[in-house]
């Protein structure tokens, strides 16, 4: 009952969340949406629209909402070209709305371009070349459905430097799908799914580049803005983190990064208006941790000498 209480509580929340548009998105939505709604206004009678005119409504929602979730969560990669250049440091950053920056209100592409900053500083005269993949919505098969497909290949195969941010759309999809009947158990069912795609996305890497430094970057719950009691969150939360870390230590050149503890309610103003969406603060904080965990795990070596820590760091 806790659970579904604090799910409801954050409605409003979530679909701040699902519905944030870029600028250069507008243009695109607006186009589909119209579509959609001039093919429903095709009707008989008039007299058939005013008797079903509540039904129709109703579609036309539902509908226009399919549409813009089919937008947001469609799998086709952006193609840009690069030209690869041996003295330059390439980090693909993959995964979803995290990864993509939502909620930088410095328009830094979150974490990233302060973590290719960073390193930046520890490089001798090296440029960091930022090849951001992430997209909002983004769920762990749909991840692991792109690379399959070979989307990436390229970019994975001259990538110097990996991280990943998935998984919190893995969870709240049962969290959409049972809304109003949430049991721990569709979510420890989804957990053991969500463990073999995301070890499936790290082989399928390592196929295509087997040394490449990846970070694994963690969830944390929302939700405790909300409230600070504990909940059944904070325990889902933390075993989907203790699996991510997990197969962080299965792994080759891997490393875990451990976010939770930075986001438990707010206290620090880490959140971004949407209540779910790191703001600058806490992207930057979530760059510090990355580069703390990534002096304690052999990055150094893993790269290959490409990264080092000078004394500036």
């Amino acid at each position: 009952m806790r659970l579904l209480t604090i799910v409801l509580l954050s409605c409003c929340f979530l679909s701040g969340c699902v519905t944030v548009v870029e600028p250069i998105e507008i243009n695109e939505l607006q186009s589909l949406t119209t579509k959609e709604h001039e093919s429903q206004v095709r009707m008989p009678k008039e007299s058939e629209i005013k008797q079903n005119e509540t039904t129709l409504q109703s579609q036309t929602n539902d509908e226009t909402l399919q549409t813009i979730e089919q937008y947001f969560l469609n799998d086709s990669p952006i193609i840009e070209e690069v030209n690869y250049d041996k003295t330059k440091i390439y980090y693909l950053a993959l995964g979803d709305s995290l990864t993509r920056g939502v909620g930088d209100e410095e328009q830094k592409n979150g974490y990233t371009e302060r973590l290719a900053e960073k390193i930046e500083e520890w490089t001798l005269n090296a440029e960091v070349v930022l090849d951001n993949r992430g997209k909002r919505g983004r769920r762990s098969d749909q991840l692991l459905s792109l690379i399959k497909k070979g989307h990436y290949n390229t970019e994975l195969e001259n990538s110097e430097l990996i991280t990943i941010t998935i998984g919190g759309n893995d969870i709240m999809k049962i969290v959409k799908k049972d809304l109003f009947d949430l049991k721990r158990e569709a979510f420890d069912k989804e957990l053991v799914e969500f463990e073999s795609r995301y070890n499936e996305i790290i082989q399928e890497i390592r196929l295509r580049n087997p040394d490449v430094p990846i970070i694994l970057i963690g969830l944390y719950n929302p939700f405790s803005v909300i409230t600070e009691e504990i909940t059944e969150f904070e325990a889902i939360i933390s075993e989907w983190n203790g699996v991510i870390e997990e197969l962080s230590e299965k792994h080759d050149n891997a490393c875990f990064v451990d976010v939770e503890d930075l986001f438990d309610a707010n206290a620090n103003l880490v959140y971004h208006t949407d209540f779910f969406h790191p703001n600058g603060y806490g992207y930057t904080i979530m760059t510090e941790r990355i580069m703390s965990i990534m002096k304690s795990c052999s990055i150094e070596e893993d790269s290959k000498g490409l990264i080092l820590f000078s004394n500036n760091s």
